[in-house]
């Protein structure tokens, strides 16, 4: 290999390679996804199966469609500029689903190198990388999930569900949650139905992990309550002096504070993000818009206008001394509508796309420490600039990435 270096990306009908080196990113590659038309591009199904991707160290590009997993290569081997080809892909076997309708939808890597899966139905895969052996596990009828997954360095997968949090413990030879092999399930405030840009019932959060080493260990999520609550579970044995918390579903449940965003008079609260975590500091924003839709696409889209975007981000922190969380600081002047921060320990700022006046939308900076504003760095003035539930990442020489409506933007140091 020559040490080149290229972006992956995907969309609801295509993946590409693109050139990040210069001025201008250059596509090297794009190919259509299976079965893929005008439709899917407006289709929340298939925004949804897909919108979660990785990729591992032999770059190779795994990208979940509906109920089959491909995997993504060059054509010529080392060479990262030749054509895209699909190396292999996989096919959930019919006798593991329930629902016509069912699709992938989280996508994640355990520590050991398999590819975990878990589809809207419930359904939890891991699968090695040659997509020649498979595992599965099956939570209960009626738990539908919309979010992606979270993995630890000890096997356990988290996942959040429209009725549980559970920790389903992948042993190296098969998925369980058993308490006697590290596994749990936990109950949680959902809520009822779906509402502003929420993609399915109960968290609207891909779990996010807190704490290393000898630290307190958790699972973060935000629950489904009109009052949206920060939520922490102990992720791995509950302390034995531990009470459970007034108000809990769960003696699991070690934190369940309400999100207010500042308002102390505030009797709801929004967010489809998961939680931005660094140390013990917890970071949410806000994406409850003023003008609520029936369709969580509209609402996305509808984000960007200044009248109707909701405003501010609240970050908490956890004692450890205490044993208690609450607010560290709230910002309620940042607008970062419906795509996921992201933080940088080098430089201690939080990182997110924002929208400004005249549907202007901007790369945030905030200072994880205070919350202030470090910079706001306008990039497009249109619809087509939307951040559209993507992640805002920090990718090669520091550059920040973000998906957009109709493809990404870069800003360069």
């Amino acid at each position: 290999m020559d040490g080149s270096q290229v972006l992956w990306g995907s969309n609801s009908t295509k993946v590409f390679k693109a050139d990040p080196d210069g001025r201008k990113i250059k596509y090297i590659d794009y190919m259509l996804k299976e079965d893929a038309n005008l439709a899917s591009m407006v289709s929340v199904d298939e925004m949804l199966s897909g919108a979660y991707t990785l990729i591992d160290r032999d770059n190779i590009f795994y990208v979940p469609r509906l109920k089959k997993l491909f995997a993504f290569g060059d054509a010529v081997e080392d060479d990262a500029y030749s054509d895209i080809v699909v190396k292999r892909s996989f096919e959930i076997p019919e006798s593991k689903l329930r629902d016509p309708e069912e699709k992938i939808v989280g996508l994640n890597m355990t520590y050991d190198g398999m590819i975990v899966f878990v589809t809207s139905h419930g359904l939890v895969g891991v699968v090695s990388h040659s997509f020649e052996t498979a595992y599965f596990y099956s939570f209960e009828d009626g738990e539908e999930i919309s979010n992606s997954i979270a993995c630890d360095e000890d096997g356990g997968i988290y996942v959040v569900t429209s009725k549980y949090m559970h920790r389903v413990q992948w042993t190296g030879s098969e998925l369980t949650t058993e308490e006697t092999e590290g596994g749990w399930t936990a109950s949680y405030e959902t809520g009822e139905g779906t509402s502003g840009v929420r993609l399915g019932v109960g968290s609207g959060a891909t779990p996010t992990l807190m704490g290393t080493g000898g630290q307190d260990k958790f699972v973060c999520i935000t629950d489904g309550m009109d009052l949206m609550n920060m939520v922490l579970f102990w992720r791995d044995e509950i302390p034995s002096d531990w009470e459970q918390v007034a108000g809990t579903k769960d003696r699991r449940i070690a934190a369940q504070v309400p999100v207010t965003f500042g308002d102390p008079d505030a009797e709801s609260s929004l967010s489809e993000q998961s939680v931005c975590i660094r140390g013990y500091g917890a970071l949410i924003v806000n994406n409850q818009v003023k003008r609520n839709k029936d369709s969580s696409v509209i609402n996305m889209l509808m984000s960007g206008i200044d009248s109707n975007a909701p405003y501010g981000a609240e970050k908490f922190e956890w004692d450890p001394d205490t044993r208690t969380m609450a607010t560290a600081w709230v910002n309620e002047t940042v607008s970062i509508p419906n795509g996921i921060p992201s933080m940088s320990s080098a430089t201690n700022l939080l990182y997110g796309v924002g929208q400004g006046r005249f549907h202007t939308w901007t790369f945030e900076a905030l200072d994880w420490d205070t919350g202030e504003s470090v910079f706001s760095f306008p990039y497009g003035a249109t619809p087509a600039f939307n951040s559209a539930f993507a992640a805002t990442e920090i990718g090669l020489d520091g550059h920040l990435y973000t998906g957009t409506t109709l493809g990404f933007a870069r800003m360069r140091p």
